[in-house]
């Protein structure tokens, strides 16, 4: 008896510093799990969640890395977890969490151009604005936005978005989001009627330098692509292809595919989910080379994995409803045909 008792005491006793760390680690998942549900909880209540300006914490704890320690903490690995969460601190400390280059070629020529992606400002226009000078300071050709600028898409939300715009003073194109589209929706008009009449048409194609960008108005999340635009689609993607374009860029409102999140296209209406799949093989026929959205409030880059697409996910420009640090995606592409995309936190 009294052996055994010995035995458990040293047992219990065999914890250490790794044990530290371990109730460490997981007083931080439990603190994130509670920091997710109170974020969830508020999304869906409409209200306006403003995260506390931690960005050393906020990207610690959105990285791949964290996730990584927290599988050695759930699987009983305490010394793979006390070596991936030193390594972890290390690369907070040094500020290598904050804006990461997906992974794509490297560079090929001399770069041609930069151009920067900006989403989901939602009314935050102090942090538009300064995404858009950080933009303009890092000497970029044009701006990309893929919608959700207002909340529910008023006249004077779409008209104080636009004077941001105009005042930076740098060439833009912009697609609408969902939410630019309820105030129309609800006075029975066509969704688009409030952002057509402040920014023109929420689809557009142009290209520069021998790249062709293609936006699309897909954010209508119960009509979807109407046929007039999907055969429009079809001609840009024909028209890239003949003009034999070094690269073809999609940018769009909603994500067509995403491996975790259900912010796609199909969410709310499931038969766009066909959509969304027909969009996806004439963007694999016609070598597109990255499709751009946004509406997620996340950055993430992956490949569709039936085609091999690429695909960026922008995150927001909003302080709110944020579980990353504001941010926008800057493009440098390259003669060659590559090109770099950089995640990149607003300062």
């Amino acid at each position: 008896m009294f052996g055994r008792h010995s035995e458990e005491t040293k047992k219990r006793r065999q914890g250490g510093p790794l044990g530290i760390v371990r109730v460490f680690l997981s007083l931080i998942m439990i603190s994130t799990f509670g920091l997710g549900v109170f974020f969830v909880l508020g999304r869906f209540a409409g209200e306006s969640i403003k995260l506390p300006e931690l960005p050393n914490i906020r990207s610690l704890v959105t990285s791949e890395d964290f996730l990584k320690v927290a599988k050695g903490v759930l699987t009983v690995d305490p010394r793979t977890s006390l070596r991936l969460f030193t390594d972890l601190l290390s690369q907070s400390k040094t500020g290598n969490l904050n804006s990461e280059a997906s992974p794509t070629p490297s560079p090929q020529g001399p770069k041609l151009f930069t151009f920067a992606v900006v989403s989901d400002s939602h009314n935050d226009n102090a942090n538009l604005t300064k995404a858009l000078k950080m933009a303009k300071d890092s000497g970029v050709a044009f701006v990309i936005g893929l919608g959700d600028y207002s909340d529910v898409g008023t006249i004077d939300e779409l008209v104080n978005t636009k004077a941001q715009f105009d005042t930076v003073d740098i060439p833009y194109y912009l697609t609408a989001g969902d939410h630019d589209l309820w105030d129309s929706r609800d006075k029975n008009s066509s969704p688009s009627t409030n952002f057509t009449q402040v920014f023109g048409s929420p689809y557009a194609s142009f290209s520069k330098a021998g790249v062709r960008f293609i936006l699309l108005y897909n954010s209508d999340n119960y009509l979807g692509i109407d046929g007039i635009q999907m055969e429009w689609i079809k001609e840009q993607l024909k028209l890239a292809q003949e003009e034999k374009s070094k690269l073809t860029f999609i940018m769009a409102g909603i994500p067509i595919f995403h491996p975790t999140s259900d912010h796609v296209m199909g969410k709310t209406n499931p038969k766009l989910k066909t959509q969304a799949e027909e969009l996806i093989g004439l963007f694999k026929n016609a070598q597109v080379a990255e499709v751009f959205a946004g509406d997620a409030h996340f950055y993430s880059h992956f490949t569709e994995p039936s085609t091999n697409l690429k695909m960026t996910v922008v995150g927001a420009i909003t302080s709110t409803r944020n579980l990353q640090q504001p941010r926008l995606v800057l493009v440098d592409v390259f003669e060659g045909g590559s090109y770099n995309i950089q995640d990149t936190e607003i300062k």
